[in-house]
């Protein structure tokens, strides 16, 4: 176990071009000013794939740092700063040593669980092929990876196994936040391999809830429910959707199906936002695409180098520069296009997200903003609303300086920020390229509800993020921010034109499936929002202008990028698109479809009357039926997946779409899967 005083933190680190992550020290002291107490930053050595670094970009990797020293109420944000400048002064000498200039910078994510951490990482994983797989392999079969990174994996379920159900094509399975196994080959949480699976359902036969609370799969405590031991989880689903065994399998061998599993901590599939999954997502990547390759390792013959590989990640945001430049999305589109680039088939597949119709995307175009005038953004937070709630406004960078003014009123009307100096401080320091993040507190008369951070998120967009409290905190001691209509007024006040719109985006705030924390979800008040047709069926085009809020634009903010395939989904009876499925940007009529558009779609919901599809609960024997094009992801999973299976030849490019003229209603920018 580590020692009591040390706090890990997962992370996602940006190396400037021509460091590496072995630039890092073992660990570097550096020692608080106010106590010269130390405390010591160490970077984990994380699993990783590949040697992605280059000498002309910046290269995002994922890591866990290990803060040591001091009590816990003594982790500001001050030490924990100065510790990691520290740590990265060998990363600078070794990026000026290469010929480039740029400074490591560290995207914090949450605590993590000290049990889960991996002391020492063991050496070489034991590992042999199944040797039913390899006698169908002899005979001509062609094998096919499908991974899965979801929450609440049943990976002892009876669909996943073969024919004869003796043994399991999970080849391998990482629960994240599972304790550390000390001869454990994860940085942290534990791994099972298809034999330590077979091993735990020849000890335990049926009884499942044993199988997993032996593996670990079950994480205690009140924050901590483990969605395995519900009824149904969105992994269940989405795993047996993708990769689970079928009374007709369409005449495939699915023993040739294999299957690679990662378990997201408990924790953070329980944040309402979405924003603190990037370091284990990134992680569970990495993970896949080394196992990927060890599997194909154990097998003979050419064709196992290039193993079709296909990964399903049913999860998104809905903030988010949504232009391909967050930094997952850049880490996953290299890994991906690496990949590829060794002659192995690689398939990103992901939803298209459920905010069409949420209100949750707004614009304000860059004519409208060059006038200099204010513009009221009317943002509502609800009562009893318990999880705190996050507006991003993304403002693009002009060809000169630009200066900007932000203003926030409580529902009361009155002033909780005036930000004139703090922007044009930022925007004044953003030409020079790394910009320090700016901040202030919002508050409501003397109680402090909020904060704004504002920074140059990357060579294109300064991000203003404005975090506000929950309108009902569980603890009743803490401040709560007032329900009701918070205006954000922003102006351009001076300097160069802005040539691209400002984007607004409230991030998601529901309750994720089998998690009860309490989320009421914000939203835009536009009032030339028309939401319903004169019929009174939800409004299936996009707004046009001047209004605000934006219907197309509502794609899931980590599926922008060139690597994936974006999913949306349709009603199993008429074929007619649902009304939440998110969308992509307006293109010009005639256009063909690229980075940022939904490319395929799955039956989401069997009808309006009847939603949801079905697919199987966590206990073997059982089902469920669940909504959303997180469920349409895995079925084109599936569906790629068989493809390979079948030897039909896969397209190396999805096949272009052209948009049409007029009004876009989802049913004309979304491809079906017959």
């Amino acid at each position: 176990m580590p020692p009591a005083d040390t706090r890990f933190v997962s992370a996602i680190v940006r190396l400037p071009p021509g460091a590496q992550l072995r630039d890092f020290a073992d660990g570097i002291e550096t020692r608080t000013a106010s106590r010269g107490e130390p405390l010591v930053a160490k970077l984990r050595r994380p699993l990783v794939w590949g040697d992605l670094s280059t000498t002309d970009q910046a290269t995002f990797w994922p890591v866990v740092l290990d803060f040591q020293g001091g009590e816990r109420d003594e982790f500001d944000i001050s030490r924990i700063g100065r510790a990691l400048d520290a740590l990265s002064q060998p990363v600078r000498r070794a990026s000026a040593a290469n010929g480039a200039e740029g400074e490591p910078s560290f995207a914090l994510g949450p605590p993590m669980l000290a049990h889960s951490v991996q002391d020492d990482v063991a050496g070489t994983l034991s590992y042999a092929a199944d040797p039913g797989l390899l006698a169908k392999l002899a005979a001509g079969g062609k094998a096919v990876i499908v991974a899965v990174i979801d929450d609440g994996i049943p990976f002892a379920h009876r669909n996943l196994r073969v024919a004869d159900g003796d043994g399991s094509r999970v080849e391998f399975c990482w629960l994240q936040s599972a304790e550390a196994n000390p001869s454990g080959h994860v940085p942290f949480g534990r791994e099972f391999t298809r034999g330590a699976i077979d091993e735990l359902v020849r000890a335990h036969g049926p009884d499942e809830d044993a199988i997993y609370l032996r593996a670990g799969a079950v994480e205690q405590g009140a924050r901590r429910i483990a969605t395995i031991n519900h009824a149904a989880s969105h992994g269940a689903h989405v795993l047996d959707a993708a990769a689970g065994r079928r009374p007709d399998d369409g005449g495939v061998d699915l023993d040739l199906l294999r299957i690679i599993a990662v378990q997201l901590p408990a924790a953070v599939t329980a944040d309402t936002s979405g924003y603190r999954k990037d370091a284990f997502i990134l992680s569970a990547l990495h993970y896949i695409f080394d196992r990927a390759d060890r599997f194909a390792a154990t097998h003979p013959g050419d064709e196992a180098a290039s193993l079709p590989l296909i990964v399903n990640l049913s999860y998104g945001y809905t903030g988010g520069p949504h232009d391909g430049t967050d930094a997952l999305e850049i880490a996953m589109s290299r890994m991906i296009e690496a990949r590829q680039a060794q002659g192995k088939p690689t398939t990103l597949v992901m939803p298209a997200g459920n905010s069409f119709a949420e209100r949750l995307n707004g614009e304000i175009s860059a004519d409208r903003m060059n006038t200099g005038e204010a513009h009221a953004i009317a943002w509502c937070l609800q009562p009893n609303d318990r999880t705190s709630s996050y507006l991003e406004l993304w403002l693009p960078k002009a060809t000169g300086a630009t200066r900007f003014q932000l203003s926030i009123t409580d529902p009361d009307g009155a002033s909780s920020l005036t930000g004139a100096t703090l922007l044009a401080d930022c925007a004044a320091a953003d030409q020079q390229g790394d910009a320090p993040a700016l901040s202030s507190d919002v508050f409501c008369g003397e109680q402090r509800v909020g904060g704004v951070v504002i920074a140059a998120y990357n060579a294109h967009w300064t991000r203003i993020l404005i975090a506000l409290a929950p309108t009902e905190p569980d603890d009743a001691s803490l401040s709560a921010a007032p329900a009701g209509r918070w205006t954000i007024g922003l102006a351009k006040v001076g300097g160069a034109d802005l040539n691209a719109p400002v984007g607004c985006r409230i991030q998601r705030d529901f309750d994720p499936f089998g998690y009860a924390r309490g989320a009421r979800q914000s939203y835009f008040d536009d009032p030339l929002d028309a939401r319903f047709t004169e019929d009174g069926a939800p409004a299936r085009v996009d707004n046009p202008a001047p209004a605000f809020v934006r219907r197309l634009g509502t794609l899931n903010g980590i599926a922008t990028h060139a690597h994936v395939t974006v999913v949306s989904g349709y009603y199993g009876d008429t074929g007619r698109a649902t009304e939440y499925a998110g969308a992509g940007r307006r293109r010009r009529p005639g256009s063909s479809a690229g980075p940022g558009d939904v490319r395929m779609s799955a039956a989401s919901d069997d009808s309006t009357a009847l939603r949801g599809v079905l697919a199987a609960g966590t206990r073997s024997g059982s089902t469920a039926r669940l909504s959303g094009t997180s469920m349409a992801a895995p079925q084109i999973s599936r569906w790629i997946a068989v493809q390979h299976l079948s030897q039909n030849p896969m397209p190396a490019q999805p096949v272009p779409l052209t948009f049409p003229s007029g009004p876009i209603e989802l049913d004309e920018r979304t491809t079906r899967l017959s």
